[in-house]
């Protein structure tokens, strides 16, 4: 019994009619979100294992069997038939261009969106991405003549790979070709680590302000500067937590006059204008609407955003918080 034939009475039956190679695409979707979201698993070295080859081979490979159905002669493809497919290395070497290209083209068009480019959005397209390849890649391979559809000689493969490693005359050969691939794979895990994990200096956590357009989105841009004292304003506070753990954040608002003595910049008078605190999973965003109303008056004052993690000082500064972010404003007095 084939290998294929082992494993499809396991499969879903929506799975079970698809090409191998195309149903461990998927698995390989499915296994990535699996190892990117369950808890106990993304804090490890798994974590890089999966999602690494997911995203270098994945993505390209599906694109490429949507655009190639066909086989060639090397995949028991007749030799009198016209070949129009790829051979199994140019297959392979077009998938991994094919990724390298489309990760950062799908990221690229993540970060104009609402989403950012954040871990989940990211995960999420590129995972539709390959789906969608994938079905119209079953789709094409359906429709091509059994004859020249693309057919991974997988059994072949496997028994290639057994020949290789394991049927050899003394055990002392066997043993140094396993143990040959499990330093292969531990110098591919820690590459993987190294890339995809984040490590404890990329740490970092966004915090950033935005504003409402006049169609309703919100952007990076027309932060409102004009204030009036005891009217209210609204303003977009976002943070992003890409730490390793869930945090609880708080955010200061406060209205600082700033005065500057032989250079020094320091504050002389301030106004606290709002204080909230939020809890943030790994990956997780908030984007929450503040209402400010200041009574303090002048023109340039620094409105300033103070992040930190946990409990703030009990005299918040720029230099004690973790982020901070500030826009310079003025408030007029109010006509009532």
């Amino acid at each position: 019994m084939s290998l294929r034939e082992r494993v499809r009475p396991y499969l879903p039956d929506r799975i079970r009619t698809l090409p191998i190679d195309l149903a461990l695409v998927l698995g390989a979707v499915v296994l990535t979100a699996v190892a990117v979201s369950v808890p106990i698993v993304r804090v490890t070295p798994l974590r890089a294992v999966v999602s690494f080859p997911f995203l270098l081979v994945a993505p390209g490979y599906a694109f490429v069997a949507a655009l190639f159905p066909e086989g060639t002669s090397e995949d028991s493809v007749p030799e009198t038939v016209p070949q129009r497919g790829l051979s199994n290395l140019a297959r392979l070497a077009y998938s991994l261009g094919a990724s390298v290209a489309l990760v950062p083209l799908i990221g690229f068009a993540l970060n104009l969106t609402p989403w950012g480019l954040h871990l989940w959005p990211l995960l999420t397209a590129i995972s539709l991405f390959t789906v969608v390849c994938v079905s119209v890649a079953a789709r094409r391979r359906a429709e091509v003549p059994p004859d020249v559809r693309y057919d991974p000689p997988v059994d072949r493969w496997v028994t290639a790979v057994r020949d290789e490693f394991l049927a050899h005359e003394t055990r002392t050969d066997t043993v140094l070709n396993v143990a040959l691939v499990v330093v292969l794979l531990f110098a591919m895990t820690s590459v993987g680590y190294a890339l995809v994990d984040q490590q404890s200096g990329a740490e970092y956590t966004e915090f950033y302000l935005l504003s409402r357009s006049s169609d309703g989105t919100l952007v990076a841009d027309d932060y409102p500067t004009e204030f009036v004292a005891t009217q209210s304003r609204t303003i977009v506070v976002g943070v992003d937590n890409q730490e390793r753990d869930r945090t609880t954040y708080t955010v200061v608002t406060a209205l600082h006059r700033v005065e500057s003595d032989s250079g020094q910049a320091s504050v002389a008078k301030a106004e606290r204008l709002d204080q909230y605190s939020v809890t943030l999973s790994p990956g997780e965003v908030s984007r929450q609407v503040r209402v400010l109303e200041p009574t303090l008056t002048g023109e340039r004052l620094r409105l300033t955003f103070m992040l930190y993690r946990g409990d703030p000082p009990t005299q918040p500064r720029m230099d004690t918080a973790y982020r901070s972010t500030h826009l310079w404003v003025n408030v007029s007095a109010s006509d009532t």
